[in-house]
């Protein structure tokens, strides 16, 4: 079992055996949200610059947008760093985010609040930094929260929650594609952005700057985006070079760009993709959740996973049933976790597991005991 926290990142057998328990690696801090062993061997963690100089002269720790990747050995072999790839000035996603729910930071009293240009403008004018919502280097911008790799051409998946925006970027730093809303985009990054198609090839048009899908409202079929979402993974056994599946957790807010009229408006969606690499389209195969309203809604965390062992999709609406009361501004209850599972394209589930009483939730994955405890092989 792999996790990260703080400023370390463990490795521990079910038996609570400690493989290692090392420090992050000289000059990156503060790991949360994502730690995976690619298929080359290596580490891929989710973390942040320990030290970047701001073009004003100013030293700041950067906010959840670098990626390290780490040899089994502990060693330092590449990393990411996102605010130098990305642009880390792109406001559009950032002034619809709703405040009162941001990850790892649930504040009620923000509940329903967004940002607008003057309280960006105020917070550079005066300097502030740290785990905020903002943009640039040293503020929240990207909040990256989960990395997957591609071994077919040796590059990254990574979600950032905080664009509204599912990237893949290759070994040398450049961006290959873009799976987001095309609002907001600035001229360097929009020949990356991906064009929505139906299952026959012909071209989705989407309204308000491209951020507006058929099928963004609450309604079953059509297309949408992901709108800060998590868990953006490769299905690898349905990948190759050319084209890529890719399943996500949609969790829903700022959907279409904007907060709606009610809070009780807002769904999440488990979601399927099937991108065209060359072609530069992506297509939405498969999708649920609508159905299940705003009671399945959750603002943060959660997962959507395939399960290769079963063809089947594993999904964890990890705070459904977090709810806020605006004008009391507090959470309503607690979060009432639901896993479940899919046979592949499948409408319905085929299991179903609903928990209460235990809070918030992150992430749900199964456990094979079998492999666990399986003999390690001899080496040859």
């Amino acid at each position: 079992m792999l996790w990260g926290y703080g400023q370390r990142y463990v490795k521990y057998d079910l038996m609570g055996r400690e493989i290692f328990n090392r420090e992050l690696p000289s000059g990156y801090i503060d790991f949360s949200h994502s730690m995976d062993q690619a298929e080359n061997g290596n580490y891929l963690l989710r973390v942040a610059s320990a030290n970047t100089k701001l073009p004003d002269g100013k030293n700041v720790r950067s906010v959840r947008d670098v990626i390290v990747e780490v040899a089994p050995n502990g060693e330092v072999v590449d990393d990411w760093k996102l605010y130098e790839i990305l642009d880390p000035y792109r406001s559009t996603a950032i002034l619809v985010l709703d405040q009162g729910a941001v990850c790892l930071n649930i504040d009620a009293k923000a509940a329903g609040k967004t940002f607008s240009h003057e309280d960006l403008a105020k917070m550079n004018s005066e300097g502030a930094f740290g785990d905020i919502a903002g943009t640039g280097v040293g503020r929240n911008w990207a909040h990256v929260n989960s990395v997957d790799y591609d071994q077919n051409d040796d590059s990254i998946i990574i979600s950032s929650r905080h664009q509204n925006a599912i990237v893949k970027i290759g070994r040398d730093k450049e961006v290959k594609w873009i799976l987001g809303a095309h609002k907001g985009w600035n001229d360097k990054f929009k020949k990356y952005l991906l064009q929505p198609v139906d299952s026959k090839g012909k071209k989705i048009v989407c309204e308000d700057e491209g951020s507006k899908c058929p099928g963004y409202e609450n309604e079953k079929g059509g297309f949408d985006w992901t709108w800060t979402q998590h868990t953006a993974f490769i299905i690898d056994s349905k990948t190759n070079k050319d084209i890529l599946y890719l399943a996500a957790f949609d969790n829903g807010d700022s959907r279409g760009m904007e907060q709606p009229a009610l809070a009780e408006m807002k769904y999440s969606r488990a979601v399927v993709y099937k991108i065209d690499q060359k072609k530069m389209t992506v297509e939405q195969i498969w999708e649920y959740g609508k159905e299940r309203g705003n009671k399945w809604f959750s603002p943060v965390t959660s997962l959507t996973k395939y399960m290769d062992d079963k063809n089947s999709i594993m999904v964890y609406s990890a705070t459904a049933g977090m709810g806020y009361d605006l004008a009391a501004g507090k959470v309503l209850g607690a979060a009432t976790p639901v896993i479940d599972e899919f046979k592949w394209g499948a409408k319905e589930p085929s299991v179903m597991i609903k928990f209460t009483g235990v809070g918030n939730g992150y992430q749900a994955m199964p456990i094979s005991v079998d492999k666990a405890f399986a003999p390690k092989p001899k080496n040859k």
